[in-house]
């Protein structure tokens, strides 16, 4: 029985350098969608066995394909891991540096709302992108190296960055002087136990992360205000 198609999950966004045919032709179409294929494919089987564990043979298998048609859109695993995970990546940044611009230039009376808007950027992504969220929670606990690369560089970059804004937000007197490793890393620790709870099916529902955030950051700030 041919397997059914399912929605796709990934829009890629770093496609390979060549490109056959005219950007937006049909065989360039093809190639993205055949590149999707691969990553919702690989998604599914990383969410359900764990990345190191899949092997690629049973990556082209999820996705109806030959073998030697990986190697036409990515090198290797890692690569479609760093694929899957480069849309999360590009907009968790994004929100981090708007979030950053806003403290340089905050009264003190502004670093609730900042931080909440901050919160509803990455409760936004959460909703957008929750089985590539859920693929980094997972991940991002096993150890370093290998096909996970992107996501312990988006690990490490969600530490360096969070504390980061916690030294500009005291540096700035938004905020009483505070360890900034102790706080952005308290914060993150909570964020992430909670994200995982709900997306696992043992947290609260996901209509509630919104409200939930808030209070979490409420709760932070209420620590660690001027």
């Amino acid at each position: 029985m041919a397997r059914r198609r399912q929605p796709p999950l990934i829009d890629p966004t770093n496609l390979p350098a060549e490109r056959p045919g005219r950007a937006g032709g049909v065989r360039d179409l093809n190639r993205r969608d055949n590149l999707r294929r691969l990553c919702d494919a690989g998604l599914v089987l990383f969410l359900a066995e764990g990345i190191t564990t899949v092997t690629i043979e049973q990556i082209v298998v999820e996705a109806g394909m030959a073998k030697g048609s990986f190697y036409r859109y990515v090198a290797d695993k890692t690569e479609l891991v760093a694929q899957i995970i480069a849309p999360v990546a590009s907009e968790v940044t994004g929100a981090l540096d708007r979030c950053e611009r806003a403290l340089r230039d905050a009264a003190p009376r502004a670093i609730a709302t900042i931080y909440l808007t901050l919160a509803t950027e990455l409760a936004a992504i959460l909703a957008n992108h929750a089985p590539r969220v859920l693929l980094y929670l997972q991940e991002a606990r096993a150890p370093a190296g290998g096909a996970r690369r992107a996501i312990h560089a988006l690990a490490d970059e969600l530490t360096t960055r969070t504390i980061a804004l916690t030294r500009i937000a005291r540096a700035n007197g938004l905020i009483r002087d505070v360890d900034p490793r102790v706080s952005a890393l308290t914060v993150l620790g909570a964020v992430d136990a909670l994200l995982f709870a709900q997306l696992r099916g043992r947290g609260v529902p996901i209509r509630e992360v919104p409200a939930v955030t808030s209070e979490l950051v409420s709760i932070v700030l209420r620590g660690i205000r001027a």
